[in-house]
């Protein structure tokens, strides 16, 4: 079966301002209830500014570094967060009340805050350099159709469909986009996006930051197909044959980009002190 991953899913997971603490850090919730997890516990997030739920934040399940990550806003929470071994392996849950009008920016304030109260986390920034990939145009041009604004239809389904193969087939009109992934073979469908999108989608199955170097500014109508097993070669990590492209040779002729191996400097949160188990509620 397809495992969907739409826009508003990671948006809401991933949005935030860049890495750096907050002016005001007095910021702080109404109510934090912050204990280890049971096992009872299911790992899932909801909730927070710009979500249906803004006044309310619970995330179960949660590692350290998973806080950090949406504390800081980093681009990749394993690259750019070091610290112990526990971070990844003790887990809490944790569950807010916000503030009426809480901004995403003044939201993460008050993450770090809680953090610093909470586990006594005291970190400091670094750079380091990492491996990326940058997205540039390849030699023949992009493919990319250039999208065709059109308001949305109170007619046109929420559900998005499916073709023969169980492409996903997203309605004209409304700017969206949906990754699908089953075995051998992972799907993109994007309308009225722009070229930078992939830089979102591509960084899980590439293992490393992609950079846009397209210098494409428009909204674009685009699908692509590519064997995720296959990221680093033309077969599936079985031997077999993948069942679509690998994913350098599916952006060139589907898309008519190409990804290039380079190094970009990047911030990192590097944890200095932080308590496994966090002070009373």
């Amino acid at each position: 079966m397809w495992r969907a991953i739409t826009r508003a899913a990671i948006s809401a997971f991933v949005s935030g301002v860049a890495l750096g603490q907050g002016a005001d850090s007095k910021l702080s919730f109404e109510v934090a209830s912050v204990k280890r997890s049971g096992s009872e516990s299911v790992r899932m997030s909801n909730g927070g500014p710009g979500t249906k739920d803004p006044e309310r934040f619970t995330f179960s399940r949660a590692g350290l570094r998973d806080l950090i990550y949406r504390a800081y806003a980093v681009d990749d929470p394993y690259a750019q967060i070091s610290g112990p071994g526990w971070i990844d392996t003790e887990e809490y849950d944790i569950a807010v009340k916000i503030p009426t009008g809480t901004t995403k920016e003044q939201f993460q304030q008050m993450l770090r805050n809680m953090l610093a109260e909470r586990f006594e986390l005291v970190v400091h920034h670094d750079t380091k350099v990492l491996p990326v990939y940058e997205l540039v145009v390849a030699k023949n041009g992009p493919k990319l159709k250039e999208s065709t604004l059109n308001p949305v239809s109170p007619s046109q389904p929420k559900a998005f469909a499916e073709d023969k193969n169980g492409f996903p087939q997203l309605p004209p009109g409304r700017a969206t986009w949906m990754m699908m992934n089953r075995p051998g073979r992972s799907g993109l469908a994007a309308r009225q996006e722009s070229a930078s999108i992939l830089t979102t989608v591509l960084r899980s199955p590439l293992g490393r930051p992609v950079i846009d170097k397209t210098g494409l500014t428009g909204l674009y109508d685009f699908t692509l197909e590519f064997d995720p097993r296959a990221a680093t070669g033309g077969t599936s990590v079985d031997g077999q044959e993948p069942g679509a492209p690998d994913i350098f040779i599916a952006i060139q002729q589907q898309l008519g980009l190409k990804l290039v191996e380079a190094k970009a400097p990047f911030d990192v949160v590097v944890i200095d002190q932080a308590e496994k188990v966090p002070t009373d509620n």
